[in-house]
């Protein structure tokens, strides 16, 4: 709520504390006299010191109650005005009302206006908006500026404060940056100064002429716009008028408001697309509409026709017909399509140039070859000078430091200015060997190889690699298998492999006799029932047994084969799962991602396994907040190490506040992260320095705070207020002394007057001489105990 509508009226004003009063008023109690009087009468009775401290109490408490009633009164006082300006304040005219008034004059489609009309409706609804710089509430009559990308509002004191201090920052940093010079020895100056203010919502630029210098209008037409309650706050109640985007020459029709403007609602007559249909009454922002009539504009190709459904007549696509074209020079033809009539053929021209020395070493060009190139600027070979001569005439070099790239593209040549390809980089670097196993200096140019023999099993499964610095990529196995083949005569030729040889392919003429007997003992090759090997069978006894083998299917899990012996199948030459195999009935075996911990609740299937969707709770990087995510969104084989660490940091942010403090005491700036505070450096907190009196004083930032190497330095004013505080020191000192003193006298007088010597009438003056040399002894001795007495009381009142 604004100050304007707090109450100032003095009936308002919070009671005085009856216990803040002036020592010299008669109702508040002063420390000093309660001391002075505690000090004094410590040698009365406790019967009268307890009466006296209980009436003191009650009176006491009765002026705490009377106050804390004021107050009571007080509050709820000024409760109830608080209520009521705040109802004044926001209140009024329905919203509804005042929605309908700015929306009254538009005649577009409600579709249209939908977005203008929910936010205004939002803007009505929750009563107030929020300045992001401030955090603090816009009120109806506070100055505002309104964005022209995102239409948020600030406060205009805020935004003034938001660009000139980022143009500020900006101006600086520019100013820190320096030119410097590459590896090639260059001057890269810094770059051009670009000032510009961005808005703390969506960042659009703007230009330094842009910073608001007053208070207008949503629609800009006046100045200070006054407070209306039957109108949307900030408005000056008038036709907005502004241009409409896209431009189509027509205005916005409703009253002054927040926010984007609704489309045209305005009636225009045109044809369609294509422009065979008659013209039709739309919208201005619909802008256009489609017949459905198929277009006949001619394609880029200039004989066929569009055919495709009503479109711009500038949006045709490319023409999709073929024909047989020839080539720019012209020797060669070939079917194309009609949208690439213009095609080469690769060849070199060939043509002589106008010199009659060179050829042109052109591509399939037409036209005129041109010029020859070698008569035109030509440079040097390092390419650094350029010069003109004929074309008959080589250039020669410039004789300065080729410094092209070397075919290692990290060192320069070091050569002067040669034709030709550079030599072979010679720097001389450390490079790992091809197996990682040693690091040593070599020229760049060279590949480094150790004398290491790798000792990993090749595909065969039977000999190591054996070769010197492996990479680990093992080439196949180069020995010959060598192992009989299932026909008993011939040996496998084919390189060491695993599994089963290959079936003997060599001819071979068996003659078979039909006798009556004995049985045939000829061994003929028979397949086992699973299809897994040929063996020689006598042929009395050639039927299909098992082998004994492993069946070895791929079951329908990907993962494992059927483990039961070979037995019957349908399809010899399938390596599927059959149905006479052993189902897979294990559960999932693929290893889980990297940090997971939740199995798999699949049966055994072929990879990927299912995202993992098991909760997981943790506290954000700050500790204050728990975060919940799923198992697979942090630990995933999909996403690099890169992508996974900036998503766990993004997920674990809570995207409040970072509750650490800098190494200087102040707390950080950034959001919640993980590690150390970035950029603790770059504090700018106000802190105080004082010189070595602490009479100079001066607000800084912290930074400048830090790097300062010592506190101000006193001046003139530093020496006289230390001066005057000397001599206000002194003269509290002399007054303390005067009136102890003072004190102590009456002590002294109130002492002798209690306990002194009695005043007796004289009665006969012979008496008196007679005694006065007693009278002296005696009184010297009273003074003397009356001097003990004063300085003992005095250190009681001292301590």
């Amino acid at each position: 709520m604004s100050h304007r509508n707090r109450p100032h009226n003095k009936s308002n004003a919070q009671p005085v504390n009856p216990w803040h009063k002036n020592s010299t008023g008669s109702d508040g109690p002063n420390p000093k006299q309660s001391r002075a009087v505690a000090t004094t009468n410590a040698g009365k009775k406790s019967s009268h010191t307890n009466a006296g401290g209980d009436s003191f109490l009650k009176q006491s408490e009765e002026k705490f109650h009377q106050a804390h009633r004021k107050h009571v009164e007080s509050a709820k006082k000024y409760t109830q005005q608080y209520e009521s300006s705040e109802d004044e304040d926001e209140g009024g005219s329905s919203s509804q009302d005042i929605l309908g008034s700015v929306l009254k004059n538009y005649a577009g489609a409600g579709m249209d206006i939908g977005k203008t009309q929910e936010y205004l409706q939002n803007l009505l609804e929750s009563r107030s908006a929020v300045c992001l710089i401030c955090i603090g509430t816009v009120k109806r009559a506070d100055s505002i500026w309104s964005c022209q990308s995102c239409y948020t509002f600030f406060h205009l004191l805020c935004i003034q404060r938001w660009a000139n201090d980022s143009i500020s920052l900006k101006r600086i940093s520019h100013e820190q940056q320096e030119g410097y010079y590459n590896n090639m020895g260059e001057y890269v100056p810094k770059p051009a100064l670009s000032v510009h203010w961005d808005c703390p919502k969506c960042r659009k630029e703007y230009e330094p002429v842009d910073i608001p210098r007053h208070y207008d209008c949503f629609c800009g037409k006046e100045q200070n716009p006054q407070n209306h309650l039957w109108l949307i706050p900030h408005s000056c109640g008038e036709t907005c008028m502004k241009r409409l985007v896209p431009n189509c020459g027509h205005s916005c029709v409703l009253l002054c408001h927040p926010g984007p403007c609704p489309p045209c609602p305005q009636t225009i007559s045109v044809s369609c697309k294509c422009g065979q249909s008659a013209k039709k009454t739309i919208r201005c922002s619909q802008r256009s509409w489609t017949c459905l009539k198929t277009c006949k504009q001619k394609r880029n190709c200039g004989i066929h026709e569009c055919g495709e459904v009503c479109h711009s007549t500038e949006e045709c696509p490319p023409c999709k017909s073929r024909s047989k074209q020839k080539c720019l020079c012209g020797e060669k033809t070939k079917e194309v399509n009609c949208s690439e009539s213009r095609w080469q053929c690769g060849k070199v021209c060939g043509k002589m140039y106008a010199c009659g020395l060179h050829q042109c070493a052109q591509g399939c060009h037409e036209g005129d070859c041109g010029e020859c190139p070698m008569g035109m600027p030509r440079t040097c070979p390092c390419g650094k000078t350029s010069s003109v001569a004929a074309c008959s005439e080589d250039i020669g070099t410039c004789g300065d430091t080729c410094q092209k790239f070397l075919d290692c593209r990290e060192h320069r040549c070091s050569e002067r200015c040669h034709p030709g390809k550079c030599g072979q980089c010679m720097e001389i670097v450390k490079k790992p060997c091809r197996c990682g196993n040693m690091t040593k200096e070599v020229a760049c140019h060279k590949q480094l190889i150790c004398e290491t023999k790798c000792k990993n099993i090749r595909s065969c499964n039977k000999h190591p690699c054996n070769r010197k610095c492996c990479d680990g990529q093992c080439p196949p196995c180069d020995k010959i298998c060598g192992k009989t083949l299932p026909c008993g005569k011939h040996k496998c030729t084919s390189m060491c492999h695993q599994g089963p040889c290959y079936p003997c392919n060599q001819k071979a003429t068996v003659e078979i006799k039909q006798l009556p007997h004995p049985q045939c003992e000829v061994k003929v090759p028979v397949t086992c029932i699973g299809g897994h090997e040929k063996s020689l069978w006598p042929c009395y006894n050639s039927k299909p047994t098992s082998c004994g083998r492993e069946c070895g299917r791929a079951l329908r899990c990907g993962v494992h084969t059927c483990p039961k012996q070979c037995h019957v199948v349908k399809n010899l030459n399938s390596t599927e799962e059959e149905p006479k195999c052993q189902s897979c009935t294990a559960g999932c075996v693929i290893p889980r991602p990297n940090g997971c911990i939740h199995p798999c609740k699949r049966p055994c299937h072929p990879p990927p396994c299912n995202p993992c969707q098991a909760p997981t709770k943790t506290t954000c990087h700050c500790g204050l907040t728990q975060i919940f995510y799923k198992c697979h969104e942090f630990y995933s084989n999909d996403k690099s190490e890169d992508e996974l660490k900036l998503f766990r940091e993004q997920v674990l942010s809570c995207g409040q506040k970072c509750i650490k403090n800098f190494p200087c005491g102040h707390r950080c700036n950034s959001t919640c992260h993980s590690g150390d505070c970035p950029n603790p450096e770059s504090c700018n907190k106000k802190v105080k320095i004082t010189c070595e009196c602490r009479t100079r004083k001066m607000e800084v930032n912290c930074n400048a705070a830090r790097m300062k190497s010592k506190l101000l330095e006193c001046d003139d004013n530093c020496e006289k207020a230390k001066h005057n505080r000397n001599q206000e020191r002194n003269d509290k000192e002399r007054i303390q002394r005067e009136h102890e003193e003072a004190e102590n006298q009456r002590a002294l007088e109130e002492y002798e007057k209690k306990f002194g010597p009695k005043k007796y009438r004289e009665r006969k003056r012979a008496q008196v001489e007679e005694t006065k040399e007693t009278d002296y002894l005696l009184y010297a001795l009273v003074s003397g105990g009356i001097l003990m007495v004063a300085v003992v009381v005095y250190f009681v009142l001292a301590n």
